[in-house]
Order: structure tokens, then C-alpha cells, then sequence
């Protein structure tokens, strides 16, 4: 180590910063969080982290700040979109020091330098990371994390697309909420560590934003996700979430949250999807393109995140308790190892290993003893060392206690202390060693091209001359052509607001939003999808309208009134039809909303095989509307049960073949899933012995509503029937 000389000033820091920590130790573990599970011994790891942590993390910072500073990082960290936990990087390490002092392996005066170095580095990164509130923590902020710059959250609330409780796109989001929630819990060996929320961000005075983020969810850092999340396509995915009616009245340095009143599905009114990692520049837009393709990302990635979930289950189900208390320990230790990546020094030697030091307590972490010890250190603040004089009064309880220990001042006379504890030693684990594939916004790469891009990556907003201006530098400048590039780096990927500079107000993005309900940028608008549905659905009434279009019931509403006020719907009895206005212009637009998917291989690839599917589904028909009696054919009055049954079982074989093809549909056109259930439906009740569900016109039989899908993909391919 450098030469070291310890002062006053240092050790009141450094004292502070500690005790800072340990105000929110008490708060957050007690009152904010149960720890327990069924399948892993949480207490355990947890405490195992600890020591890891306190062990590994001086040599590890010192490793990556040789690379780049805290403060570089915290820039990057917020500028790529990258959430670390930061409350758990000092206490997780101020944790493991306090359990070696109660166990009296070390006293309060040894690795100071260490200390001083670990939380001097949060310290910097915190206030880098949170450069846009001025605040250390979400706990000085007023348990606020508004960390985000305005570009940014411009982008964010102006493309974010417009749902309500019950429309497609309302159910995919909450369905894929629900789904990787769960893959995350379980990923992180039922802990929140690859969960994490900021916000919350005011739109309007009955609109705030909270932003969700899911991490760790494909092949990367964790060598238990080798071949289990291959599949999903992002590691990191994050959700904005426009809330009517609810306050965010809590969010702390968990990012954890409260509201008023309590936050439901049905206070979701609009939604955006991204993905960022330490290789993005910012935030990147996921299936942004339309309210369709949006609903369709969702339900893809929460069928892959399904698929993935299961098969996690299987191999945790068969791990050893030295196996689950790794995988914990490594966990909750790793909280940091983005800063690593961020860096371009990542080694899974360095986070994926148990350091031998802390190797040494395994056999203290017994079921017993982990809850007994844990509940003490973080829950009653019990211990010995944790005891004050008693006219003592601690935060939150006003007990004589305090939860981490001080370095004594002392120190500065007697000179008894030791600096830190060593280099990096050897470590264990019990797990697979990881494969040597990292997925990352650009691909698949190995370590060595992951860390060969991350030394080379520049995010634009870090680069000269854009890394240090400042919302307070852009209230003064906001029409200058700097300002208007800076803001122009957030709107590349931006439906709206591409390319329109600095210069528009919370106001001004809101008035955009609401000019997009109708113009629905890059997609097929309201209008155009009840048109199409009336053309789909001749002579439908506004329910089964509604139904094919997509749309919820009040915009239908407003969009069939409008229709037949101009002249474009023809109205009879509640019943409507296409003018020949109507259908001119209905005509005109498909190739402008469609150009996409008409070019799409895989949706036409699905066509294909369809059309030949379709003629098999042709003669099925056939064979049910007739039947064959002495060599002539004859109208079927279904007489002969038999006969009916293996027409019927031949329509269901069809449809079996034919989930695939409607599921590659639906991907291309979310709304399309209109015909997934309802075909479904069909089948089944004509299975149940109710004939009419086979080919009846008048309702919604398997071959009315095929005949209707043939239609849609006709119309949005711009094909013409087969004779």
C-alpha cells in the first residue's frame, strides 16, 4: 500500500459515514423487509455475504478504481441506465466488519485505510450517481429517488403508450410485471437484489412516473442462469410506468416503495419498455414502435421468462445446501460487480468466488444460528458491540444502541490500528464454473470481448463537451445548439420527440402525448383499427367492433361515433358498415401502417404456411356442411354422430398444427390474439357436442372467425383471396 496517514478530519468522516449507514440499517431491515424462504437459507447467506464482502470489496474497488473513479462510474452507472443497490455496497461491508468484532477476530481499530477507502468510494459514487438531486442517499432526498436527467424523462413520458385496466396492452404488461418479478426473485435466490425502482417523477397533478427495473435475467454474471435464460434476449430490461390517481409517497434505498392510496394494476395508465447495460448508450427502446408491437413484446418475453423460470426450478431443486448458500452469499456480495463491468475488470475469480477468509465460518451458518444472529445484528441491534452508555438514544427505537461500530479517535495517539486486510486471497465455490457467454446490448460476447468493449465504450452524454452540463446549466442555455444536442443524444431512438432539441416543457411533452392518442405515430391510429374491424366484422355492432379492434371501449366509442358523424360508418339498428368513403379511404392507409409487417420474413413465413394449412380447413368445412350417401353428395343434417365426430376431430388436429402459425401472427400483431381465444372457444364447444360452433354464421363459430382472420391478414399483407 501507499504511505498512510491518518487524521482527524478522516476519521470524522469516515465516523459519519458509518453512522449515516447505520441510521438506515435499523429502518430498512426491521421495518421495510421479512427475510425467509422455503427453499434457501437466507439468514445464512446473507450473513456469509457479509464477511465476503467485508473480506474482498477494499482489494476489488482498488482494482477498478485503477481502471476508473467512483465518480466516473456513478456518471456511467446513471447515464446507462445501470441501478446498483448502493445501500447494500457500505452495508453489507460495515456488516461484515461488525460480525468479526462481536466474534472478537478483529477490534474497531483495524482497516481503517480499508474502511476509510470503501466508504470515501461509495461516498463519491453516491453523490456522482445522484448528481441530479444533490443528495447522498434516498434518505436524505426525503426517501426520493429521482435520479434521472429531464432528457431523459422527456423520452420516457412522452413515448410511453396509453392503457387501461382490461385492454391488451394493460394485460400484457401486468402479466410480464407479474412473470419476471418472479424469475427475479428467484434468480436472486429469493431475495429483491436484481429488482429495483427509481422515481417518483411528476408528469402532471394527477400523473407521477415510477421506473422499474428487472436485471440479471439472461446469461451473464451468474453462473446458474448458464442455458437457463439464453432465450430471453435482454439482461436488463426496464419498465416506465405512468399511475393516475396514486401518490409515491416513499421510495427508499432498497427501492422499495409506498403510495397513497396502496398502488394496483388498475392505476397503470400508460407504459414504455427498454433495455440498457454498461455497452448502451442510455436507454434503448424495446418493441416502442406501436401499442401492437408493444402488447406482442410483452407476451413474448413473458412466455420465455415462463419457459426460463421452470427450468431454474428444476436445477435449484437440485442443488446442495453449500450449493444454495453460494449462490446467496455470491448474491449479496455481488450487488457491486457492476461496477466492474462498467469498468472493464470484470473476473468471476474476483465475484464469483467465497473468499477463504470468510471460508472459515461455514460451519457457523447453520439454519439456527443464521436467524438468531441476523435478527440480532440488523433487527434487535443486540450484540455486545452494538451496546452505547445509556444515556444513549438511538434513532428510530431510543435505545443505548447504535448498529455499527466507530473507529475509535484514539487511534490518532496511540497509533494502534491496522490499515486493511490484505490482498485478494483465494476463494471457493460450490457451483459450475460460468460459460463464457455474456449477453449484452451488443450480442453475445465472451468475456474478453465484453471487457475489450466496456475499457474502449464511451456512453455520448459522458463525452466531452456533454459529461457536466447540468439541469442548473441547461435552465440558463436551454436555446443554445449545445443544449439542443444534448437533449438530441435521449431523442435519437424517440417516436416524438426526435430530434426537437432542449426547449420543451413538462407541458409541452403532455400536449405531444395526447396529439398522439390520434396520430399514433410508426402504427395503425384509433381510427384506422375500428375502421378495420368494421370491414372485418360486416355489419357488427360496437361490442364486437371493440372486440377486433383492439381499442377500449371509450375510445371505440368516440371513434365509431366520429365515423358515422363523417360519413365513414353507416349505422342501422346499432349495427354498422363501411361507406364507400369509408372504405376508400380505409384502403389507402393499410400499406402506410403496415409497410413494416408486410416486409416482416417471419410474419410472412407465417402467411405461408396458412394458406396452405387453409386449404386442408376448406375441405374440413366441406365435409361438414356435407356428407357423402350413395356416392352422391349430400347436405349434412348431422344425423350420423360418428360421422361428425371424426369431422370434428380432424378440425381439431388442424388447430393443433396451427397454434404456432397464430402465435407467430401475434408476435407481428399483438391484436390478433382476438383470434387465439376466440378460435379457441369454438373448437372446444363444438368438442362439447354443440354442433353450431363449427361453421354457424350468425355467431362467433371456428369457421366465421377463421373466414375474418383470413380477411385481416388479406388486408394487412395487401394479398388477394385464393380462387
Amino acid at each position: 500500500m501507499p504511505d498512510f496517514k491518518l487524521t482527524y478530519a478522516q476519521l470524522l468522516e469516515t465516523n459519519n459515514l458509518i453512522q449515516q449507514n447505520a441510521d438506515e440499517i435499523y429502518w430498512l431491515c426491521a421495518t421495510r423487509t421479512v427475510q425467509e424462504s422455503k427453499i434457501f437459507p437466507v439468514s445464512a447467506y446473507i450473513l456469509f455475504s457479509y464477511l465476503n464482502a467485508y473480506y474482498r470489496y477494499p482489494a476489488l474497488l482498488r482494482k477498478i478504481e485503477a481502471q476508473m473513479s467512483a465518480e466516473e462510474i456513478g456518471d456511467r452507472a446513471r447515464n446507462q441506465g445501470i441501478k446498483i443497490v448502493a445501500w447494500c455496497f457500505p452495508c453489507f461491508y460495515l456488516l461484515g466488519r461488525e460480525m468479526l468484532i462481536n466474534w472478537g477476530v478483529i477490534k474497531p481499530t483495524d482497516a481503517v485505510e480499508d474502511v476509510s477507502y470503501v466508504l470515501d468510494f461509495w461516498k463519491r459514487f453516491q453523490l456522482a450517481w445522484h448528481r441530479n438531486n444533490g443528495n447522498l442517499t434516498n434518505r436524505q432526498a426525503g426517501h426520493r429517488a429521482q435520479i434521472m436527467p429531464e432528457q431523459r424523462l422527456q423520452v420516457f413520458h412522452a413515448d410511453a403508450f396509453e392503457c387501461r385496466a382490461g385492454d391488451p396492452l394493460h394485460k400484457a404488461a401486468q402479466a410480464f410485471l407479474a412473470t419476471v418479478a418472479q424469475y427475479g426473485f428467484l434468480v436472486s435466490c429469493e431475495s429483491r437484489l436484481t429488482l429495483h425502482n427509481h422515481g417518483p417523477y411528476k408528469l402532471t397533478d394527477k400523473r407521477e412516473m415510477l421506473v422499474r427495473d428487472f436485471n440479471e435475467l439472461s446469461e451473464a454474471t451468474v453462473p446458474w442462469l448458464d442455458g437457463i435464460g439464453e432465450d430471453i434476449p435482454y439482461n436488463n430490461l426496464t419498465v416506465t410506468m405512468i399511475i393516475e390517481g396514486v401518490h409515491i409517497n416513499l421510495l427508499d434505498d432498497w427501492g422499495s416503495f409506498e403510495s397513497t392510496p396502496e398502488l394496483k394494476a388498475e392505476h397503470m395508465v400508460g407504459v414504455g419498455l427498454y433495455t440498457a447495460d454498461t455497452l448502451s448508450d442510455g436507454h434503448q427502446p424495446v418493441g416502442m414502435g406501436s401499442t401492437e408491437e408493444l402488447t406482442a413484446t410483452f407476451i413474448d418475453l413473458t412466455e420465455r421468462i415462463k419457459r426460463a423460470t421452470t427450468r431454474l426450478w428444476h436445477v435449484m431443486a437440485g442443488w446442495t445446501r453449500d450449493q444454495q448458500l453460494d449462490a446467496g452469499a455470491l448474491t449479496y456480495s455481488g450487488v457491486i460487480r457492476e461496477f466492474a463491468l462498467i469498468a472493464g475488470v470484470y473476473d468471476p475469480a474476483d465475484w464469483m468466488l467465497i473468499d477463504e477468509r470468510a471460508e472459515r465460518f461455514r460451519p457457523l451458518m447453520n439454519d439456527e444460528y443464521g436467524n438468531l444472529f441476523l435478527g440480532e445484528l440488523v433487527g434487535y441491534i443486540s450484540t455486545p458491540s452494538q451496546r452505547m452508555h445509556g444515556y444513549a438514544m438511538m434513532q428510530h427505537t431510543d435505545n443505548p444502541t447504535k448498529s455499527l461500530s466507530y473507529f475509535p479517535y484514539a487511534m490518532l495517539v496511540d497509533q494502534e490500528y491496522t490499515r486493511g486486510v490484505g490482498p485478494m486471497r483465494p476463494g471457493i465455490s460450490n457451483l459450475p464454473q460460468k460459460n463464457n457467454r455474456y449477453r449484452t446490448s451488443q450480442g453475445v460476447l465472451t468475456l474478453e470481448e465484453y471487457m475489450q468493449r466496456a475499457r474502449e465504450f464511451v456512453p455520448a452524454a459522458c463525452t466531452e463537451p456533454y459529461r457536466f452540463l447540468c439541469a442548473d446549466w441547461v435552465k440558463y442555455h436551454y436555446d443554445t445548439p449545445q443544449a439542443g444536442n444534448l437533449f438530441k443524444i435521449e431523442q435519437r431512438h424517440s417516436r416524438l420527440l426526435r430530434d426537437k432539441g432542449a426547449g420543451l416543457s413538462r407541458e409541452d411533452v403532455e400536449t405531444l402525448r395526447a396529439g398522439s392518442k390520434k396520430t399514433r405515430r410508426g402504427g395503425p391510429t384509433s381510427h384506422h383499427q375500428i375502421m378495420h374491424a368494421a370491414a372485418i366484422k360486416k355489419h357488427g355492432d360496437s361490442a364486437q367492433i371493440t372486440a377486433i379492434s383492439g381499442e377500449t371501449i371509450e375510445i371505440a366509442a368516440q371513434e365509431i361515433a366520429w365515423a358515422v358523424a363523417n360519413g365513414r360508418l353507416a349505422e342501422a339498428n346499432g349495427r354498422y358498415l363501411l361507406t364507400p368513403a369509408g372504405q376508400m379511404i380505409l384502403a389507402s392507409e393499410y400499406s402506410r401502417f403496415y409497410s413494416a409487417l408486410r416486409t416482416n420474413a417471419n410474419f410472412r413465413d407465417a402467411y405461408a404456411r396458412f394458406e396452405r394449412i387453409n386449404r386442408e380447413l376448406k375441405q374440413i368445412i366441406t365435409d361438414w356442411q356435407t356428407i357423402e350417401i350413395g356416392g352422391q353428395r349430400m347436405s349434412n343434417v348431422h344425423a350420423d354422430q360418428a360421422y361428425d365426430a371424426r369431422v370434428i376431430a380432424r378440425l381439431g388436429d388442424l388447430h393443433e398444427r396451427f397454434e404456432p402459425i397464430l402465435a407467430q401472427f401475434v408476435i407481428g400483431a399483438a391484436r390478433l390474439r382476438y383470434y387465439d381465444r376466440g378460435l379457441a372457444n369454438a373448437l372446444e364447444r363444438a368438442e362439447a357436442g354443440d354442433l353450431a360452433w363449427v361453421s354457424e354464421v350468425k355467431i362467433e363459430s371456428y369457421h366465421t372467425l377463421w373466414f375474418e382472420l383470413h380477411e385481416e391478414l388479406l388486408r394487412l399483407l395487401g394479398e388477394q383471396r385464393e380462387e
